[in-house]
């Protein structure tokens, strides 16, 4: 990333410092930068590079190696599919704010990424990147036979499409509820080039010994992975964690907070997040937050922002057109 705003014409550095980071903040895997401060340096670096296809060129340069420990495991794994599955298994260790995840529709499987983060500017810039560094990572691992058959973006159509256009090199679908690559199920089972078996064992093992987390992380990827596969309840939360709905509620109640303010928040960052960035419509925004219809999904955004979900939108449609 400092490479790239360097040679689109800005200072790396200079934004480091204004985030409050260390000059050498990203130089190497294992370092670790608050979840909110990389959407706002993707912000920033997009902004004074007045690069608006940031994001993608970023992604572009993203290597398996690149994910440290999470990477190993993932480049060692037998199969496609295995590796797809401890990618979404360990991916908390690189991330406290977004959430890889796989789902199979019969014949087609999506893998994508999700924020549940609250309040992350840059979303789009994000979800660029991660598809573009995603595509890189299926080819390291199937060759470069391997295409999605659809890649799906939870942000308005971009006003020049073609630089997506030429590095995915498949149809685009803007205004998704979801951010994902698409492709055929039959891949899951492709073997993975070069993979290696002791090298596996050693990093799946380092991986399963970090843990998975505090516990307020874990529930709010647990929630949100739910939001994406259409369940919602505090028992499908306990169930994901291997605990009773009991325990989950002392346990959350010890950090201050009730399954339901959780709820509440992972929703509302995914409604700002589809509200700000597309115009997927109301009703659908309410479907993909799990409410059964647009009267109940309206009284809660109202209780969360003090406003509709229309006017929400308005609103930052004003300022938008008034900041260009």
């Amino acid at each position: 990333m400092p490479a790239l705003i360097r040679q689109l014409g800005a200072d790396p550095i200079s934004i480091l410092t204004e985030l409050g980071l260390a000059s050498d903040a990203l130089d190497s895997p294992e370092r670790r930068i608050p979840y909110a401060a990389m959407g706002t340096m993707f912000q920033e670096a997009a902004r004074r590079t007045e690069c608006a296809h940031f994001g993608l060129l970023c992604g572009r340069a993203w290597h398996l190696s690149d994910l440290g420990l999470v990477g190993e495991v993932v480049r060692n794994s037998a199969t496609f599919g295995t590796a797809l599955r401890m990618l979404t298994v360990h991916q908390h260790l690189n991330s406290e704010g977004g959430l890889a995840f796989l789902l199979q529709h019969g014949s087609v499987v999506d893998i994508g990424y999700a924020i549940y983060h609250p309040g992350v500017v840059a979303s789009n810039q994000i979800y660029d990147a991660l598809m573009a560094g995603g595509c890189n990572f299926m080819r390291e691992l199937c060759g470069a036979d391997w295409m999605p058959s659809e890649v799906l973006f939870p942000h308005a159509k971009p006003v020049d499409i073609g630089h997506h256009r030429r590095f995915f090199r498949a149809p685009l679908h803007y205004d998704s509820e979801f951010c994902a690559l698409r492709f055929p199920a039959h891949w899951l089972d492709h073997p993975v080039r070069d993979a290696n078996a002791a090298r596996y064992r050693i990093a799946e093992k380092e991986a399963e010994a970090a843990g998975r987390g505090e516990l307020l992380q874990q529930v709010y990827r647990a929630l949100r992975l739910l939001l994406l596969r259409g369940q919602i309840s505090g028992n499908d939360v306990a169930h994901m964690l291997t605990m009773h709905r009991r325990t989950l509620n002392r346990r959350l109640k010890a950090h201050g907070v009730t399954f339901q303010s959780v709820l509440d928040q992972v929703r509302f960052q995914v409604a700002r997040e589809l509200l700000k960035d597309s115009q997927v419509p109301i009703d659908d925004v309410a479907a993909a937050l799990g409410y059964a219809g647009v009267s109940p999904f309206m009284r809660s955004f109202r209780r969360w922002s003090g406003t509709t979900p229309g006017r929400w939108r308005c609103t930052l449609e004003r300022i938008s057109a008034g900041a260009s």
